[in-house]
């Protein structure tokens, strides 16, 4: 993109010599200075909240992990519970397999009552 032209500035000297003083001017001086200091709180908020949100990314992708992985476990118990149901033989090596099973279902059940499913973290 090519360069603007400033077609604000004077083309005469005296026009220049107007913009040189309004640089003088202490309250000019000022004026910038407290601009120069909000544009560098808004870029340091900036960053900042893009940090949190970076942070707050990573911390939910964990947790689908942990969840998807928790998942795939529920699943495979699934599976080798409904075996057993199709299977219709029920051994006694079975029942404390089929206990623990059902042990760990009611205790995460548990976790899911005392914790609400709409969390806002």
């Amino acid at each position: 993109m090519p360069a603007r032209s400033n077609t604000a500035k004077a083309s005469t000297s005296t026009g220049n010599a107007t913009a040189n003083e309004q640089m003088q001017d202490p309250a000019y001086k000022l004026k910038r200075k407290k601009n120069n200091e909000a544009v560098q709180r808004t870029r340091e908020k900036t960053k900042k909240t893009a940090e949190e949100r970076r942070g707050r990314i990573n911390a939910l992708k964990q947790e689908n992990l942990q969840l998807a992985t928790r998942v795939q476990a529920e699943k495979e118990k699934i599976i080798y519970l409904r075996s057993l149901i199709m299977q219709g033989i029920k051994s006694e090596e079975q029942d404390p397999i089929i206990e623990e099973i059902l042990r760990s279902s009611d205790e995460d059940n548990d976790d899911d009552l005392t914790t609400s499913p709409n969390r806002n973290d």
